[in-house]
């Protein structure tokens, strides 16, 4: 079962996405997903759900994005 903030991301995304050009529509998805974030409620289940390009390609984006104050050099070797 959907959570609760994984359905009101999707319902707003498909209220929002047809008055959205094309060519914006996944910056759009991007800051729709870190505002759900920045307040607690975005769920990494949400990869889980049927999306569409976008929305998908944003969710993966934020998922893979290292959390804050972590290192993002970690591979680096210290000579």
């Amino acid at each position: 079962m959907m959570n609760e903030n994984n359905e009101l991301i999707l319902e707003l995304w498909t209220r929002l996405k047809p008055s959205i050009p094309p060519k914006e529509r996944l910056q759009v998805a991007d800051m729709l997903i870190v505002v759900f974030d920045e307040f607690g409620k975005f769920d990494d289940d949400l990869i889980n759900e049927d999306l569409d390009k976008e929305l998908r390609a944003a969710v993966k984006s934020h998922m893979l994005e290292p959390e804050d104050g972590e290192d993002e050099d970690f591979d680096a070797i210290d000579d």
